[in-house]
């Protein structure tokens, strides 16, 4: 990659602080302003692939929407609190690609770590902005997903939508 195409400092930060912003907004209410704030980090068309005890794929704003309801009606998410582990940015000119590393802790009720993974993001830099257009979350395979089978279960009882 030339000199000219890599990303600038002001770039990898700016998507850095896309990553914190994510983790920071997972962790707000289940109101609809946070699931419209949590929608704003991705492109309209943006897609987002979940793969751990079950795989969903979620596209666009409704999509995006989904995501952020499921996620706070389905599992204590009041009692969670989400970090950003490692990562890597890597691209040139108005694309980029991350792999970074996400942590979730107990907040209350619970002791020490809950769950983590990887995020395989790419991300796309339109009218000087950047947000991601595509994102894929693995759980690691060291984390014994049966922790969340219950929550799961329970879907059809516990799900609300904003």
């Amino acid at each position: 990659m030339t000199s000219s195409l890599a990303l600038s400092t002001a770039d990898r930060f700016e998507i850095f602080e896309q990553l914190n912003r994510h983790q920071r907004y997972i962790d707000n209410d289940a109101s609809r302003a946070s699931a419209e704030l949590y929608g704003s980090l991705y492109w309209p068309e943006a897609k987002f692939t979940v793969i751990d005890i079950r795989q969903n794929e979620f596209v666009g704003p409704d999509g995006m929407k989904q995501l952020y309801d499921y996620a706070h009606s389905v599992f204590p998410m009041a009692r969670m609190r989400h970090s950003l582990g490692t990562f890597v940015i890597q691209g040139g000119g108005e694309n980029a690609s991350v792999e970074w590393n996400w942590i979730v802790t107990w907040r209350e009720g619970g002791e020490g770590f809950l769950s983590t993974g990887t995020y395989y993001d790419k991300f796309e830099k339109r009218d000087g902005i950047w947000k991601c257009i595509e994102r894929t979350s693995r759980v690691d395979p060291n984390w014994p997903a049966a922790l969340f089978q219950p929550w799961v279960d329970r879907q059809d009882q516990t799900f609300k939508a904003s």
